[in-house]
Formats: C-alpha cells, structure tokens, sequence
C-alpha cells in the first residue's frame, strides 16, 4: 500500500498549487538556509538548467523561499520567485510551491535527508495554466552549509605586468577569510564579506572583499578602490554542501601602480 506522502507524490502539480497536502509538518528549520535544487540526480557547479538557487526558511509549521529560477535553454537572466511549503521530518518530504511566472507553475518534491546537506532527490514540475499536461522532471536538492571560517590552499596562476602578454608561472599558498550573513537579500543571495591573502611571492598582500554566494555558486569582489591607480579583483568559485571547501575558478587581480594581472585557479579547505 502506498504511504501518503508517495500518493502526494504522484499528484499532479495542479492540485499541487491547489490543494494542502496530506499532513500539517514542523519547520525544517526555524532560520534562513542555503539552497540548491536542479534538475537531474546530482548537484553540480555551476547547476543545470533548470535549478533554482536561494534561500529557504521555515517558521509556524511551514516553509517560505527565494530562489533565483533559471529555465532550461533561457539565456536570460534568472527570475526571481518566491515560494512556499511544508516538511515532514517524520518522512523527511518536502513540498514547495513557487509563485506563477509567465503564467506557469513550479513545484518541487523532495525526499530530505536527515542531515540536509546530503543530496535529497524527487521531482521538479512545471505546468502552464492552460496546458493539458506539465513537465515533471528528476530532481536533486541540498542544503549548503554557511561560508564562516578561513579557507586556505594552493593556487597556480600566470603573473603579468605592463601591456605585454608575457607571464610568469606563479604558485602558493592564499587564504580567504568569510562572514556569511544568517539572513539573504531580497534576491535569496547570502551576503559574503572578508578578506584574500594572496600568495607571497605575488606581493599582492591582502584585500577586503564582498559579495555573494547562492547555492554553491560564490561570487566576490573588492570594494571601489577609490584610486584609479587601486587593483580590481574578482572571484568565481564553488562551494561544497557542507562549506568545507571552496574551489576557485577564477581569481583575477588587474590593476595597481604597476599595472599587475594575474588571475588564479586553485581549491582552498577550511582550516
């Protein structure tokens, strides 16, 4: 016999954005966390279209959201859309319903872990108002533990200066130190401030930056140097759900009295 949280999994999304579902559940957690859930069985960096990356909260017995939505084939920038569910840690189901975009519906089925930051599959659905049928597609979801602490680690990069494009090799030891904020802004993004150390032998020394992370995607940037002389830098990189590690994609420093560029790759682990 199916248990009733499997037949609420089988309802189409129309009762879905419709109806409640079969049981009143705690919160999942009473503070903001960090989300990603894409499409397919595994989380990847950066995720595939389409995923939704933000913000989760539960409070009264009930779960509200903020994601970043990126469709699948859309080349335009994410929609942001707010959401709202409930979690049943008895079975570990959780349910959200987004808020219609163009006209469609989003909902999302997933069977959580009993530590969030492990991997939750389900379903991942999409029904348009005047459509006989919708889209359900495989889905997975983790919870992305919060960015505090020191990261330190190897990176490799190609040091120039001047207007030529002449390099040279460069590898050692930097170090970033982040604050994540507990609560996101109104696009579901965390706010990140810190600080990089670049290696020693760059002289680069250490800067103060800021920025974002959302889902595991991490995005960071010095503040306006103020100078037109001042360096710019920016970071891509990717967290692990559990934040014990941060893998840099990107580290670029342009600018300065000498007019430096470098750009660094490399991972950095929590110390």
């Amino acid at each position: 016999m199916r248990t009733r949280a499997s037949i609420a999994l089988l309802l189409p999304l129309a009762c879905l954005l419709g109806c409640s579902l079969p049981y009143t559940p705690p919160p999942l957690s009473s503070n903001w966390a960090n989300w990603q859930i894409q499409a397919g069985t595994a989380i990847t960096s950066p995720p595939t279209a389409p995923y939704l990356v933000g913000a989760l909260q539960g409070a009264n017995s009930a779960l509200t959201g903020t994601f970043n939505m990126q469709q699948a084939g859309s080349g335009v920038t994410p929609q942001v859309v707010n959401f709202t569910g409930t979690y049943d840690p008895t079975t570990g189901n959780l349910a959200l319903t987004g808020s219609p975009v163009a006209g469609m519906g989003i909902g999302v089925m997933l069977s959580v872990p009993a530590d969030p930051t492990d991997v939750a599959t389900g379903t991942l659905l999409f029904q348009c108002g005047v459509c006989a049928n919708g889209l359900s597609l495989p889905a997975a979801g983790v919870q992305i533990a919060p960015l505090n602490g020191t990261y330190s680690g190897t990176v490799t990069g190609c040091l120039g200066s001047g207007n030529t494009d002449d390099c040279v090799g460069i590898t050692g030891t930097a170090s970033l130190v982040l604050t994540q904020s507990s609560t996101p802004n109104a696009s579901g993004q965390f706010p990140l401030t810190g600080t990089i150390t670049f290696p020693s032998s760059s002289n680069l020394g250490t800067i103060t930056l800021s920025g974002t992370v959302a889902g595991e995607g991490i995005t960071l940037t010095n503040p306006c140097p103020c100078a037109v002389s001042g360096p710019m830098i920016s970071l891509t990189a990717s967290t692990n759900p559990a934040a014990t590690q941060i893998t840099i994609s990107n580290l670029n420093y342009t600018g300065g009295g000498t007019d430096i560029h470098v750009t660094f790759t490399g991972t950095l682990a929590l110390q």
